[in-house]
């Protein structure tokens, strides 16, 4: 799934990312994602989240459509929980 997103960028870096991209061939999106992808592999692990959601429905289904659908022991606390992903605490 891809995600439109506006930055902004130093003009310099944006003239070696083009000239990057003629070189190989490929779009600057290419490029920049490829970057983005290489920097968060080398991010520490607190950095990366490691709570994966796969839900095999309709990847245009509104969240509304999937209450109900995970079920937690009782006495579970989200808010802790979310609390303790966000730090890395998990």
């Amino acid at each position: 799934m891809k995600t439109k997103t506006s930055i902004n960028l130093d003009k310099n870096l944006v003239d070696i990312l083009k000239r990057i991209a003629i070189n190989k061939k490929v779009t600057q999106t290419e490029i920049i994602t490829d970057y983005i992808k290489q920097g968060i592999e080398n991010e520490p692990e607190i950095n990366k989240t490691k709570l994966r959601v796969i839900v095999e429905q309709d990847p245009n289904a509104s969240i509304d459509d999937m209450i109900g659908t995970i079920k937690a022991p009782k006495g579970f606390n989200s808010v802790k929980a979310l609390n303790e992903i966000r730090k890395g605490e998990y």
